[in-house]
């Protein structure tokens, strides 16, 4: 449930605004015929939005993802997850080989947390 709940947030949360950005710089580049000044940017505030998504998906207690398979992000006590939490243990999946120390380490504890869930103190449960 978890892969399967990572994969419709990338899909949401970062598929979306960087393909939506595509189409209307396509769009642009075919109807002037030559690339406007500052259109680069444009695809730049796109790629921006969407890392700013990725990092703070499951404040509130869990991601689009998440929420759609039933889970949700908590805090030891109970309490729900919030932005700070969500920065925390989503920030070290953008440092490059770390998704697959945090897949294994996912695979190989009993409690089922990986690193980022360690160091921001949350927990993934179902709801």
């Amino acid at each position: 449930m978890r892969a399967a709940a990572f994969g419709v947030d990338l899909i949401l949360v970062v598929g979306v605004p960087l393909l939506l950005a595509s189409a209307i710089v396509l769009c642009v580049y075919v109807s002037s015929g030559e690339a406007p000044a500052g259109l680069d940017d444009g695809f730049r505030a796109a790629q921006i939005v969407a890392l700013g998504l990725f990092l703070f998906r499951d404040a509130g207690g869990g991601s689009p993802g998440k929420k759609l398979f039933g889970l949700r992000l908590i805090l030891a006590g109970g309490v729900k997850a919030g932005a700070l939490q969500s920065l925390l243990r989503n920030v070290p999946l953008l440092i490059p080989g770390w998704n697959l120390i945090e897949l294994s380490s996912l695979l190989r504890r009993r409690d089922g947390r990986r690193p980022g869930d360690r160091v921001a103190g949350t927990l993934l449960v179902e709801a």
